[in-house]
Parts: C-alpha cells; sequence; structure tokens
C-alpha cells in the first residue's frame, strides 16, 4: 500500500516538473545556441584577421620586389647617357 502510493505522488511530482524541465533544457538550449554563435564569430574573426595579415605581407614583399627590380634594373641599364659616351669611344 505504501509503495502504491509512494508511486503516483512519484509519478504527479514528475508529471508536475515536466514543465519546469522542458522549460529548463530550452533554457540551456538557448544559451548552448548563442555560445556556438559566440564561438563561431570567434573562429571567423581570427581567420579574417589572419587573412588580412598575410594579405598584406604579400603586398609588402610584391613592392619589396618591385622596388628591388627598378634598382637593379636602373644599377645595370646601358642606355644611360654614360653607357652611350662609353658605347662611342
Amino acid at each position: 500500500m505504501y509503495a502504491m502510493s509512494h508511486m503516483s505522488h512519484s509519478a504527479s511530482a514528475y508529471q508536475a516538473e515536466a514543465s519546469c524541465s522542458c522549460a529548463h533544457h530550452a533554457a540551456y538550449n538557448g544559451i548552448s545556441l548563442i555560445l556556438d554563435a559566440i564561438i563561431m564569430a570567434s573562429i571567423i574573426i581570427c581567420v579574417l584577421i589572419c587573412g588580412i595579415g598575410i594579405l598584406a605581407l604579400a603586398i609588402t614583399l610584391l613592392v619589396l620586389v618591385l622596388v628591388l627590380g627598378l634598382l637593379v634594373r636602373n644599377r645595370f641599364d646601358f642606355h644611360t647617357p654614360e653607357m652611350r659616351r662609353r658605347a662611342l669611344l
């Protein structure tokens, strides 16, 4: 008899807490969705920052190569007035 009354009380207690449990579960799902969105945004921001850094490095190297190319070209350019004078002699 005690077992039957205890079972019915515990069953009604579980049923009474079911709506509260669902509300807590929904709240935890909302929190986890927000945290997932924050983590994904952080990953995207880190990738963009790394991409911008790599792009800046590539542009810097390109400018350096172009400047060095122009310096070398001007250094060994055979069409300068001095070279023309030497060729005429």
